[in-house]
């Protein structure tokens, strides 16, 4: 691995490359209650430390690795029952000795063991200190290293499935693959310019450009066709909005299957903006009602009014909601274009709402039809429409049924340099095709399969800096 630049932040790196001989402890579960959670320990002294808060059957430092045993973990505040599990170096995550205590998942438990820890020696991890562990020790390559995030974060089955692909080592082995045969094709090339004066025909250039721009085809093809992995966890977000007492509320609550706002006919009773959760197509969609716009007749209500546009200025969807048999178009129709100027982006949906008071469903659509040509007529007491809103919803987040779970998925940074590889393959094919011999030019074209193969090398991280370091790791929480 070549690290570009040195490490000049101040950061967690900055640790981890100074000093990888740190013991370091994590809780390495999910926050809150649970049946179990985790404590990791990894370093030169991980066996000795956990010693001090473990006792079982037989001392740790006579167990082999990838064994447990049951035991008791003691702190000065209390005794629990724990698995420990041992993982030896180098056939472990992190290639160091890693210990895993395994407690009852009370949160204060946790937080005491670790605490025990620390005193008896270990020092608390960073943020993706352990994973960087294994970037750094070779037991993973980068694209590898990003997937553990990815794997941590992902917000729909579609990024969860590539995620576990990338784990598996899929980007890692499509760039090995393409970077062997530039290195064949490299090794070709320096041939030439070695045997030059020989008079050897060691290949056609033809025949060799032919193969470089096979290569330069497939990286371009794998970039283009790859889905797009998010650089951070987003949830969608999803904003009801319209005048008081258009029926936000009751849509709310009908969408997200729970009683979260207070429904009544009293205008203007939500007074702040309520958020609910919704799943479609496994995933989870943040829905926000924000309280009616534009109330300026207490405090309260002008407080309420800048939370709603808080909301909509962050939405990904607005959802308008309108009173199907409301006989104000003029207000709705000024209050969602005041709306849409919050947020330029936002696509926007209209629900002609409360569709189960007139006579028929297109009445209440073409009721609201001049403030958009895509209405959809819905009613939250009787539950009509809110299939055809998911459908929409659906279209407009395009969830996984666009995006097939066995496509690679890549993130920009990856992207570029799969592109930049494909071009300076290219840059080398073109003129090989229009000479006799190898020779002619082969310096030229050696320089940009070099650069081909350094592209790749940022992918692997066999070629890194430690802005591309710092990018990917700040994306980890603690204990991965």
């Amino acid at each position: 691995m070549v690290l570009g630049k040195g490490f000049r932040k101040a950061s967690f790196l900055d640790c981890i490359m100074l000093d990888v001989d740190r013991t370091i402890v994590a809780l390495s579960s999910a926050a809150g209650a649970a049946a179990r959670c985790l404590v990791r320990l990894t370093g030169p002294d991980a066996i000795e430390i956990a010693q001090h808060v473990f006792t079982g059957t037989a001392p740790l430092a006579e167990m082999a690795g990838f064994t447990h045993q049951q035991g008791l973990v003691q702190t000065p505040q209390f005794t629990l029952p724990a698995r420990v599990y041992v993982f030896r170096g180098p056939r472990s995550y992190t290639r160091q000795d890693v210990i895993e205590l395994h407690l009852p998942g009370n949160p204060l438990a946790a937080t005491g063991v670790v605490d025990a820890l620390l005193s008896a020696g270990a020092e608390p991890a960073g943020a993706g200190e352990f994973t960087a562990r294994a970037f750094f020790s070779g037991r993973i390559d980068l694209s590898e290293a990003q997937a553990v995030a990815d794997l941590i974060n992902a917000a729909d089955t579609a990024h969860l499935r590539s995620a576990v692909a990338n784990l598996g080592g899929k980007v890692h082995r499509l760039c090995e693959g393409l970077a062997q045969r530039l290195c064949s094709e490299l090794a070709l090339i320096e041939a030439a310019i070695d045997l030059a004066e020989e008079d050897l025909t060691l290949d056609t250039p033809p025949a060799v450009a032919g193969r470089l721009a096979q290569v330069a085809r497939e990286a371009t093809s794998l970039a283009s066709d790859a889905i797009d992995m998010p650089e951070t966890t987003h949830q969608p977000v999803v904003v009801l909005a319209g005048k008081p007492n258009a029926g936000k509320s009751a849509l709310l609550n009908a969408l997200s299957g729970e009683d979260r706002a207070i429904v009544s006919a009293l205008a203007g009773t939500t007074r702040d903006v309520l958020s609910a959760q919704m799943m479609l197509d496994g995933v989870e969609i943040e829905l926000l009602d924000a309280a009616g716009i534009g109330r300026t007749d207490d405090p309260l209500a002008t407080s309420a009014d800048s939370a709603a546009r808080q909301a909509v200025a962050r939405a990904d969807i607005l959802c308008f909601v309108a009173d199907s048999a409301d006989p104000d178009l003029a207000g709705n129709a000024e209050l969602l274009a005041e709306l849409r100027a919050i947020n330029t982006r936002m696509p926007v949906l209209v629900l002609a709402n409360k569709a189960d008071l007139l006579a028929t469903p297109d009445a209440a659509a073409q009721s609201l039809a001049s403030l958009s040509e895509d209405v959809l007529p819905t009613s939250a007491a009787t539950s009509d429409g809110l299939p055809a809103v998911r459908d929409k919803l659906r279209d407009l987040l395009h969830l996984s049924a666009s995006r097939p779970g066995e496509l690679l998925g890549l993130h920009q940074r990856q992207k570029r340099h799969l592109l930049a590889a494909a071009e300076a393959t290219t840059r080398a094919a073109d003129p090989l095709a229009r000479d006799t011999h190898l020779a002619d030019r082969a310096e030229l074209v050696a320089i940009d399969l070099r650069d081909a193969l350094a592209q790749l090398g940022n992918i692997s991280g066999q070629v890194v800096t430690d802005d591309v370091l710092s990018e990917i790791f700040s994306r980890f929480c603690v204990g991965k």
